[in-house]
């Protein structure tokens, strides 16, 4: 079972904390869980949403409040690439309404909708409240969301009781658990239906996302380690391309990164001619590399993609990327596709 596979990568996130949870709560079952575990890896089995959800449900059986405890361990690496194109985001509602796609894939029991009225922004995900099973559904909504609020769209904030969580139970008997992870929010129970609420005043502010943190979200997949290599400008080129993609292609200019580097744009450039290279050449090399991991391991669209290299449009990224690669985006999709499902039936 490969838990670094960038497709199943929510599947191996949460069953790589709930055995963290179980080895320490219940030591007695960790045995039981670790032999099934290895068992889907001896046959090289991949994880599958399903199945996660299965042995999360399983195991909510005893030790209560699980989906809570999970979240309360999940980190801002653990997000990826969606969570990359989720931070480069304009706003908190562009963030938001992007975040749907990223949290579809984390539950296969139901979906989010995102309503607006004059007292503020509605999260509601479409669960029956008559479902025996609300709770542990509601507690993964409720938990999953706030990860991604907290890690990426608006961090912890001073006026943080404006943010409301609704829960349409009565307070379980382990509340401390939601007291310890929504700290600071205003918790509501007995409620017409299970939602999150935001202002309105929040919605145009800037995600709050730290860049300097890009590096500990991306890992291994973008920020990919360098190789030992000699000629003139490589360590230039390298902490150029860390500040363009770090900055989501918001620093690209000569006067930019020279301002991050604490020289002047002339010193820059001198250095770039010293060592042959363009800094052009190297912001659109930066942009299409990310483009490519986007397209080949994310179903976000076109256009999301295109906003997240900071393109004034969509046509313009099409353009840039069939020039560089002589396809369009979706046509590099489907060949990537096209060849996965080739070595899979080679295999």
């Amino acid at each position: 079972m490969n838990l670094k596979d960038q497709k199943h990568q929510i599947a191996a996130t949460l069953v790589k904390h709930l055995s963290e949870i179980v080895k320490s709560e219940r030591p007695a079952l960790f045995t039981g869980l670790k032999r099934q575990l290895n068992e889907w890896d001896g046959v090289n089995s991949t994880l599958s949403l399903v199945t996660a959800e299965r042995l999360i449900n399983h195991y909510n059986k005893y030790i209560s409040g699980l989906y809570l405890r999970i979240y309360g361990r999940v980190s801002v690496e653990d997000f990826g690439l969606y969570g990359y194109a989720i931070a480069s985001s304009r706003n908190v509602h562009s963030g938001l309404r992007l975040s749907q796609q990223f949290l579809s894939m984390t539950t296969t029991y139901y979906q989010e909708s995102l309503y607006e009225d004059e007292g503020g922004l509605s999260i509601v995900p479409d669960i029956d409240s008559q479902s025996p099973n609300i709770q542990v559904l509601s507690e993964d909504f409720a938990a999953g969301y706030w990860a991604l609020l907290k890690h990426i769209i608006i961090g912890n904030r001073e006026d943080m009781e404006h943010l409301v969580f609704e829960f349409c139970y009565p307070a379980p008997r382990h509340f401390d658990l939601y007291d310890a992870l929504f700290v600071g929010c205003t918790l509501r129970f007995n409620q017409p239906t299970t939602q999150i609420r935001l202002p309105l005043t929040w919605l145009n502010e800037p995600i709050s996302f730290d860049r300097t943190k890009v590096d500990t979200m991306l890992s291994s997949q973008l920020m990919k380690e360098s190789k030992p290599d000699q000629r003139p400008g490589t360590a230039l080129k390298q902490r150029i391309i860390a500040v363009v993609v770090g900055s989501h292609f918001t620093l690209t200019s000569m006067p930019d990164i020279a301002t991050e580097f604490s020289i002047s744009a002339r010193q820059l450039s001198y250095r770039l001619n010293k060592a042959s290279l363009s800094l052009r050449d190297i912001v659109l090399s930066a942009r299409m590399s990310v483009a490519t991991r986007l397209l080949t391991s994310t179903e976000l669209d076109i256009g999301t993609i295109a906003e997240t290299l900071n393109y004034s449009e969509s046509s313009a990224f099409v353009r840039s990327f069939k020039l560089f690669f002589a396809v369009s985006p979706l046509q590099y999709r489907f060949l990537h596709l096209e060849t996965s499902w080739q070595g899979a039936r080679a295999i």
